[in-house]
């Protein structure tokens, strides 16, 4: 079986249009599966229930395939492909085949996607089904070590381990049972070794070096037990995710048949909203050096056109590591994550890859969206591992480029009135023009530490929000409106926004993901995040609109005098900081 025919699942996902649409009649979802009615009709073209023949056909070995249904009673299937029109972007779909309950075609192009409808001729209940191959295949063996980076979220990930000792490691029937480990790197040391570990899960103590430390240690315990396992994969994931099982269980299988040109290629897993689990916030993204272009973000895979254009190939640099899938070759050891603590690691790894990038309807996971998380250290981070990526993957990207995208974030803090974030975007830059030798001298604890303490502090705020009455001026957006982009007007960046304008005298609150427009002529604002109540209070002062411009100077003469000489630096000796003996030094 290539894929199963999954239905939705308690805990998991819902969403009863991300499996199967209703056509006709009436169908009931039970435990035992799905039960159709006499004469009711359902269909099965939908994210995780339709075919990409075109992928597999692209990366794989896979022709000859059989659409297959296990059901008790009788009914009949139809086969559908379906595409976009190139010339107008119109959905093009057309019947291929009808049968009992197994139906036979062929990958024979890039472009189609398979789906299957089925008729109750009488009560049924589906239980089963999917797509396979008739005909014997050379598969190559794949093991995945799978690594989860975890700090003080104990909850999150032993949700995560059961859900996969559950349906993979420990399940007899599964085929991946006894080729999959999960480590997982514990930088808050608050995991009970003694209650999760066994032959397949392995805990590992490590120091918080966030996100990229975590995974870092994770890749270095995949090393120890290398020569043992034979790990062909490491799958990084997030250790607050939701994941559906079918989606490793699909990565495992596209990787065992591969055609051998794209056995180097990285698998990215898409990023779907733990709010509203149909949106999808990602699916893989390109970097173009001073922003992050989303393809396919805002898609609603309820719907049938947007299960077809997420198969679309779009440019693409890099894939999230909530879900990313790297091949371990014989260079592992030299290619281990740049130690950026967080933030933008998942970027420079992915560009290393120069866009060889494998995704695929299916493979997913539930995660926040990151839509409201606006702690001030995140702008250290961004800033400085930003001006790291660049230097070592865009040689032509200049020390003029460099003064423009701080800049940039110098005004972009002013406009929100987060005067401590241009002092932190300083430090970043200043820290960037310190070169290899600062990153992997300094303690990681130690220098968040200061980082943390240099931003703004985010308290409760409810009983304020109540006081400034919320409601009136943030109502959360239909998902439609989620990802809608409103540039600010002429009017606006005449004025700057309102800055030289007499100010709004009421306290203003503002989500931290709002725009600067949201901003225009307000002297107090109260940013918030709408779903945990913490924030901050920040005011309009005439006198940091001169700080800030004496700040972008003392930016301007540190990239003049020390942007060249670091960007060479970070170029020639940058993969000394990815190598094996470094991170078993920088993680003791």
């Amino acid at each position: 079986m290539l894929q199963n025919l999954i239905f939705p699942k308690r805990g998991i996902c819902e969403e009863a249009e991300l499996y199967f649409h209703i056509r006709m009649g009436k169908a009931v979802l039970q435990e035992e599966g799905l039960f159709l009615e006499q004469g009711s009709l359902v269909d099965f073209f939908s994210y995780f229930n339709s075919f990409s023949a075109g992928k597999w056909w692209e990366y794989t070995t896979v022709r000859e395939v059989e659409a297959v249904l296990i059901c008790h009673g009788r009914c009949r299937i139809s086969l559908y492909r379906t595409r976009l029109r190139p010339e107008s972007g119109v959905l093009y779909t057309e019947k291929v085949a009808e049968g009992a309950d197994k139906v036979r075609f062929c990958c024979d192009s890039p472009e189609w996607i398979y789906y299957f409808e089925a008729e109750a001729q009488e009560d049924i209940l589906i239980c089963g089904g999917g797509y396979q191959v008739n005909t014997p295949l050379k598969n190559r063996v794949v093991n995945l070590a799978i690594g989860i980076c975890t700090y003080r979220r104990e909850e999150y990930v032993q949700r995560t381990i059961r859900n996969l000792s559950d349906h993979i490691l420990q399940n007899r029937e599964s085929g991946l049972c006894g080729h999959v480990h999960v480590f997982v790197s514990d930088n808050g040391g608050t995991l009970s070794k003694e209650e999760l570990n066994n032959e397949f899960v392995h805990v590992v103590s490590n120091k918080n070096a966030g996100g990229a430390g975590g995974f870092g240690r994770c890749m270095l315990e995949t090393m120890k037990v290398q020569e043992r396992c034979g790990f062909t994969h490491i799958l990084l994931m997030d250790d607050d995710i939701i994941l559906e099982p079918e989606a490793v269980f699909r990565t495992w299988q596209m990787l065992s048949l591969l055609k051998e040109e794209y056995q180097g290629h990285l698998l990215g897993g898409g990023l779907l909203r733990l709010d509203i689990p149909y949106i999808q916030h990602e699916n893989s993204a390109q970097w173009q050096g001073d922003r992050i272009i989303f393809p396919k973000q805002g898609y609603d895979l309820s719907e049938r056109y947007a299960v077809v254009a997420n198969e679309e190939r779009k440019l693409v640099n890099y894939c999230g590591w909530w879900y990313c899938c790297i091949p371990i070759t014989e260079r592992f050891e030299h290619a281990l994550p740049m130690p950026f603590f967080i933030h933008r690691d998942d970027i420079e790894y992915g560009l290393r890859y120069r866009g060889r990038i494998i995704t695929l309807n299916g493979i997913s996971v539930w995660h926040d969206a990151f839509d409201h998380r606006r702690a001030s250290s995140m702008v250290y981070y961004d800033i400085r591992n930003a001006l790291i990526c660049n230097a070592i993957h865009y040689p032509e990207y200049s020390a003029k480029d460099a003064k423009k995208y701080v800049f940039k974030n110098m005004f972009g803090h002013l406009m929100k009135y987060r005067y401590e974030d241009q002092k932190l975007t300083l430090r970043a830059l200043e820290d960037f023009c310190r070169g290899t030798a600062f990153l992997s001298s300094r303690d990681p604890v130690g220098l968040h530490q200061e980082i943390m303490a240099m931003g703004y502090k985010q308290t409760d705020v409810s009983c304020v929000l109540e006081e400034c009455n919320v409601e009136d001026y943030y109502i959360r957006p239909e998902p439609k409106d989620l990802y809608k982009r409103t540039g600010s007007s002429l009017v606006n960046g005449i004025l700057l926004n309102g800055w030289f304008l007499p100010g709004k005298r009421k306290c203003i609150p503002i989500p931290f993901g709002a725009p600067h427009k949201e901003f225009f002529r307000c002297k107090r604002v109260l940013l918030f995040d709408p779903d945990s109540k913490q924030g901050f209070l920040v005011e309009r002062k005439w006198r940091q609109f001169f700080v800030t411009i004496g700040r972008c100077l003392r930016a301007w003469r540190i990239i003049r005098k020390s942007y060249k000489k670091a960007a060479g630096d970070w170029r020639e000796n940058g993969r000394r900081l990815t190598t094996r003996e470094f991170w078993e030094r920088y993680l003791e």
